[in-house]
């Protein structure tokens, strides 16, 4: 079995927090080891072609675009003012 040390501040604050979570300090430490230690373990993502997409999702990627975005409006947002302006006479 091997030890951690910690200050009596950081002690009370990690009895105070599992006491809230119904856990001990060990169990909430060795969740916080497990969470950080394993974060680089994590699954990769891998790209689907577009054929192996759902039907629908294939439908939506393969809208064609309406119009054009100016440069300086790269979020889109001039062209849906443009559009609110032009739908609701705004």
């Amino acid at each position: 079995m091997a030890t951690i040390t910690l200050t009596t501040a950081a002690y009370n604050d990690a009895k105070q927090y599992a006491e809230t979570q119904n856990l001990t300090v060990d169990e909430f430490v060795v969740s916080l080891i497990n969470k950080y230690a394993h974060s680089k373990k994590k699954k990769k993502y891998k790209m689907q072609p577009i054929e192996k997409l759902s039907p629908e999702i294939q439908d939506i990627l393969n809208m064609p675009m309406v119009g054009q975005l100016d440069a300086d409006d790269i979020n889109g947002d001039k062209a849906r003012m443009d559009y609110f302006k032009e739908k609701y006479g705004l």
